[in-house]
C-alpha cells in the first residue's frame, strides 16, 4: 500500500469515528431525509449570488423557482410557468405563468417575473453562465400572467438554461418553493412550500416532510452515511473515488449519473517544448485512457474520450477525432519517443508538465498515470496545488445544456490564454447565425480547429456519483448530474 492510499484510508478512518461519536442514527423515515453534498472546501450555504457552489445552488433550486426547472430525472418541467411556446425562428419564447405566491404570501405576476428576470440575467453576466444570458435580448410582461423572452439568436437548448439552478427567482429575499427554509445553522432544514389547506387545517393534519442539506469533506460525508446518519450524499466527482471504496459502500448504493461534459487536461501556460501544438498533441497521445480509468477500481461503466465534442450529441458534421485515434497505443508511443528524441537533441532538454490538481486520493492516482506515461517517451510531470501556477488544469465540468456551443466555448480566450482567436471568432459567427445548418457546420469547423491545437487534452467523460439506497423515493441517476431535494419527500416542483 502507498504512502498517499495509506493516508487517505487513514483520513476516512478518522472522519468515521468522529461520526460515529456525534450520531446515534435514525429510523428510516421517507418523509425525513437527510442529505450531505459533498465541497472539497465547505463553507456556508447561501444561495444567493452567481458563482454558487453545488450545495448552495441546490438550497437555491429548493428554494427558488425559475420559469422551469428539472426533476429528479434531469428533464425540463413547469415551475413558475405552467407552459410555453417557442416561435418558429426560435427567437421567442412566450410562457404563461402559474397563479401562484411568494413565500410571503404575494401574488406572483408576470410584470414583477420579468423585471427579476431582467435583473438576474445582468447578474448572471457575471457566472459560469455569462456567455449564455448575452444572447438574451429582452424581457417583457405582455399581460398579467404572460412573459415574453427573445433571443438576438436561436437558441435551441434554451430552456435546459432556464432550468439551471442559477435562474431560480428571489423578490426581496422571498422565493416561490418548492420548499421553503424551517431553520438554518451548519445544517440547513427546509419544508413543504404550500400552507396547508383549509381541510387539512380542519382534521388537525400537519406535513412534517422535511429535508435537512449539509456540507462538508468526502471523507466526512462518507462516514455520515456509513454510521447511518443521512440517506443521501451528492457531488461526488472522480478524486472522491477511492475513499467510497475504502469506506466498502455497496455498488448497489454507489450511483454513477450519465452525464456529459468535459474532463481532461487545459493548457493555461505554453512555455518551451509545450508552446508548439504539434509537442501538445505528444501528450495527447501518450496517455493510455483505458489504463487510466481502471485505475479506478469499481466504476466499470467509466468511459475515455479522444475529442471535444461527444458523439452522443448527434449533430452531423461535427466529428472530428485526432489523427492518430486509429494507431495503436503501442505504436502511438513509440512515435511520441521518436518525437521527443528529435525535439532535444536539437533544442534541450524539456521541463517536466506542471498539472494543476486537487489534494485528493483519486487526483494522486491521476497524476501518477499521467506522470508514468510520460516518462515512457522521455518526458516529466510534476503536480501542483490548485493555487499555485501550472502549466495544464483538470477540467472537469458538467455541460449546462447540449450543445456543441457549450464545449467550445470552454476553450476560449476568455477562458484560458492558451487560445485562437479565429475560433473565437467562428464562434461568435456562429452564435449570430439564425440556420440552424449553418451553425452546426461553423461549430464543425471550430472543433476541427481546436482539435489540432490541443489546448485541451480529453481524457474522459466526466464522472459524478452520490451515494442512495435502492428504492430512495425521489432519486434517479440523471444526465444532468442533478438531484433536487423535494422530490426526496414527494413535494412537487409546481
Amino acid at each position: 500500500m502507498t504512502f498517499h492510499s495509506t493516508f487517505w484510508l487513514k483520513t476516512l478512518s478518522a472522519a468515521l469515528a468522529v461520526t460515529l461519536l456525534g450520531s446515534c442514527g435514525f429510523a428510516e423515515d421517507e418523509d425525513q431525509v437527510r442529505v450531505t453534498v459533498i465541497e472539497d472546501m465547505p463553507k456556508k450555504i447561501n444561495p444567493v449570488g452567481t458563482r454558487l457552489n453545488f450545495t448552495s445552488a441546490t438550497m437555491r433550486a429548493a428554494m427558488a423557482k425559475g420559469l422551469v426547472g428539472l426533476d429528479q430525472e434531469g428533464r425540463v418541467v413547469p415551475a413558475l410557468a405552467a407552459r410555453w411556446i417557442v416561435s418558429d425562428d426560435g427567437l421567442s419564447y412566450i410562457f404563461r405563468l402559474f397563479d401562484a405566491k411568494w413565500d410571503d404570501g404575494r401574488q406572483i405576476s408576470a410584470e414583477r417575473v420579468a423585471r427579476l428576470l431582467r435583473e438576474r440575467f445582468a447578474e448572471l453576466r457575471n457566472s459560469r453562465l455569462q456567455h449564455d444570458v448575452s444572447e438574451i435580448e429582452e424581457v417583457v410582461s405582455m399581460t398579467g400572467r404572460v412573459i415574453e423572452i427573445r433571443l438576438d439568436s436561436p437558441h435551441p437548448n434554451f430552456l435546459q438554461l432556464l432550468a439551471q439552478p442559477e435562474m431560480g427567482l428571489f423578490r426581496a429575499g422571498h422565493g416561490a418553493g418548492p420548499m421553503r427554509l424551517l431553520s438554518e445553522d451548519d445544517v440547513i432544514k427546509l419544508n413543504r412550500f404550500d400552507e396547508p389547506s383549509q381541510e387539512e387545517q380542519d382534521a388537525e393534519e400537519e406535513d412534517d416532510r422535511w429535508v435537512s442539506l449539509r456540507s462538508e469533506t468526502a471523507a466526512h460525508a462518507i462516514a455520515r452515511y456509513r454510521a447511518g446518519a443521512v440517506q443521501v450524499v451528492l457531488n461526488g466527482k472522480y478524486h472522491h473515488l477511492p475513499l467510497v471504496g475504502a469506506a466498502g459502500i455497496s455498488s448497489g448504493d454507489l450511483r454513477l449519473d450519465p452525464v456529459a461534459g468535459l474532463f481532461g487536461l487545459r493548457f493555461v501556460r505554453a512555455n518551451g517544448f509545450w508552446a508548439v501544438p504539434g509537442n501538445r498533441e505528444i501528450l495527447a497521445m501518450s496517455i493510455n485512457r483505458p489504463a487510466l480509468l481502471t485505475s479506478f477500481p469499481g466504476v466499470s461503466a467509466w468511459q475515455s474520450r479522444l475529442k471535444i465534442i461527444p458523439e452522443a450529441l448527434d449533430v452531423e458534421g461535427i466529428n472530428t477525432y485526432p489523427d492518430w485515434a486509429s494507431m495503436a497505443m503501442q505504436d502511438r508511443m513509440a512515435f511520441a519517443r521518436n518525437h521527443v528524441r528529435r525535439w532535444k537533441a536539437s533544442e534541450g532538454p524539456i521541463a517536466p508538465l506542471t498539472i494543476a490538481l486537487p489534494d485528493a486520493a483519486g487526483a494522486d492516482i491521476l497524476f501518477k498515470r499521467i506522470q508514468s506515461d510520460l516518462r515512457r517517451v522521455g518526458l516529466n510531470a510534476r503536480k501542483v496545488r490548485l493555487n499555485q501556477a501550472a502549466d495544464v488544469q483538470l477540467l472537469d465540468e458538467i455541460a449546462a445544456y447540449d450543445s456543441p456551443q457549450w464545449f467550445l466555448k470552454q476553450l476560449t480566450c476568455p477562458v484560458t490564454p492558451v487560445c485562437l482567436n479565429d475560433a473565437d471568432s467562428q464562434i461568435t459567427e456562429a452564435e449570430a447565425a439564425t440556420n440552424l445548418e449553418i451553425k452546426a457546420r461553423l461549430y464543425a469547423e471550430v472543433e476541427k480547429m481546436l482539435v489540432n491545437h490541443y489546448n485541451f487534452i480529453p481524457i474522459a467523460v466526466p464522472i459524478r456519483w452520490s451515494i442512495a439506497r435502492q428504492g430512495q423515493r425521489g432519486f434517479a441517476v440523471n444526465p444532468r448530474g442533478w438531484h433536487p431535494l423535494n422530490p426526496l419527500v414527494g413535494i412537487p416542483i409546481s
